[in-house]
């Protein structure tokens, strides 16, 4: 069955910090990494064209747009908040048909094969030996950079929260947390083992200030952390 796209508008990301972390040059524009069209729950449609820089000195790493990345994960072209949704009512016993249904009400338009494909992409990442990665990570970026910065999402579906980490230099996901409550004892224990135990320089999201996300992770940063926020679009 076709569905005529609602709208479909480009829209264009650059890294958030133009400045090498090595050795303070400007970064240069190398070549776009993504360039592909993701739909949203608002059913709208949007090309997302992540454009990546390059230091003109060190010239050995590839940075991008943190804003961009957390728009879809790899390799789907549905944003990461419908990813959660079918992860979420999965739980709730859903079944295929019902989810389209739930979500053709918001005008996305979806398969059954793809509510498969897409849950299973979830599962993959939920279900990851977060552990090692990010320690892994947080090690590499400290041989390589001197320093750790991470990228952090919050995505609301209805009384559940998916937290989503990423690494920040080359935006591979880390780790996707599952809470009913920011304040638990069990989430703010993830939060004091991976960001409180750790002397992070950088946690970028797209939340503000003024939301209720960041003031829970600023409880356990340490006091040098930088905290960058920007909009989605």
């Amino acid at each position: 069955m076709g569905s005529k796209i609602i709208e479909i508008a480009s829209k264009i990301y650059k890294p958030e910090i133009l400045i090498c972390p090595k050795c303070g040059s400007f970064l240069k524009y190398k070549y776009a990494v993504s360039n592909k069209v993701v739909q949203f729950t608002s059913g709208k449609y949007f090309r997302i064209k992540n454009l990546g820089y390059a230091c003109p000195n060190c010239n050995d790493n590839i940075y991008f747009s943190q804003t961009a990345n957390k728009l879809c994960l790899k390799g789907c072209t549905y944003s990461t908040k419908i990813v959660c949704m079918i992860a979420y009512y999965k739980d709730k016993h859903y079944g295929r048909e019902r989810i389209c249904d739930v979500l053709a009400s918001k005008g996305v338009v979806i398969s059954d094969r793809n509510i498969d494909i897409l849950y299973e992409k979830f599962l993959k990442a939920y279900n990851q030996d977060y552990d090692s990665l990010i320690k892994k990570a947080y090690q590499r970026m400290l041989l390589e950079f001197n320093e750790i910065r991470i990228s952090l999402d919050l995505i609301t579906v209805n009384d559940n929260y998916f937290v989503i980490l990423y690494d920040y230099f080359d935006s591979k996901l880390l780790a996707v947390w599952r809470t009913n409550d920011l304040k638990s004892e069990e989430f703010k224990n993830i939060l004091k083992e991976y960001i409180g135990n750790y002397t992070i320089s950088v946690i970028a999201s797209v939340r503000n200030t003024n939301n209720k996300f960041i003031p829970v992770v600023k409880m356990f940063a340490s006091e040098k952390t930088k905290f960058l926020c920007f909009t989605k679009f």
